[in-house]
């Protein structure tokens, strides 16, 4: 009996070592295709995110065009006001003033005998007109002696120039042969076309008057109530100075209601 029982618990013991050596045997043959597996999916993806990132390439390099180009400047329509004055302040803004004071909101040159002032505003365009609303309140000279202009410095390559009336003259008796005269002088004169520039007899009316200076490249034009007086033209320079803008009087008291510039 005792026999008997050592012999099956040796073929116990033999058959669950048998089992054990061949289990592995039957778990290897199937990782190896399970793992092939894994592998070719893991191929497909990658090779599936290669294609895409290709793609994208083209149209990153078309956005650095569209950044760099350039917008087209839009020319300002004619008429557009660049500058307005206001004396609402009083000077306040105006230091290249001498001879003038603000009465009521209002432009008034002193009995001084000289008087000017340059508008404070520099211009950025080369066509530009330029309107004084002024007013002759009285002569300081009954000889002749009065005069008041528009004037431009000149600069660099640029023309300047003054546009204005003279010799003004009293109601009183003067001389046949005297009279006002009205005129656009470049400065320097040698640089006018001939034949441009001329004088022309004008007699201010009283009352409230819009000068009008316009300039187009190297030609401008002196308006007075929308009607032309006088013109010049360079014979040197393409454009004529765009500023420093103002004006000046002598031995004459004015009025100054209004100063515009604006786009041509």
């Amino acid at each position: 009996m005792t026999i008997t029982r050592r012999d099956h618990a040796l073929h116990t013991l033999f058959v669950h070592t048998q089992l054990s050596h061949t289990e592995p045997r039957l778990l290897k043959p199937l990782s190896v295709p399970l793992m092939f597996l894994v592998g070719f999916l893991l191929f497909s993806l990658g090779a599936c995110s290669a294609g895409t990132s290709s793609t994208s390439v083209p149209s990153q390099t078309t956005i650095p065009a569209a950044r760099h180009s350039s917008p087209t400047p839009t020319p300002l329509p004619a008429g557009t006001v660049l500058y307005q004055a206001d004396w609402s302040h009083g000077l306040a803004g105006w230091p290249r003033v001498q001879g003038w004071k603000v009465v009521q909101g209002q432009l008034e040159s002193d009995s001084s005998g000289s008087a000017t002032f340059t508008i404070p505003y520099q211009l950025f365009v080369s066509d530009y007109a330029i309107e004084i609303r002024l007013e002759i309140v009285r002569l300081l000279s009954q000889i002749g002696g009065s005069s008041f202009t528009i004037f431009a410095t000149k600069s660099p390559g640029k023309d300047g120039y003054q546009a204005g009336v003279s010799n003004l003259l009293s109601s009183k008796p003067h001389p046949m042969a005297a009279h006002p005269q009205c005129q656009f002088l470049l400065d320097p004169y040698s640089d006018m076309a001939q034949g441009s520039g001329l004088p022309t007899a004008y007699y201010p009316r009283p009352g409230w008057h819009t000068y009008r200076v316009e300039v187009q490249g190297g030609e401008a034009m002196l308006l007075v109530d929308g009607a032309q007086i006088s013109s010049a033209s360079s014979q040197q320079t393409a454009v004529l100075s765009n500023g420093p803008l103002g004006v000046s009087s002598q031995m004459v008291v004015l009025r100054v209601s209004s100063v515009h510039i604006l786009a041509l």
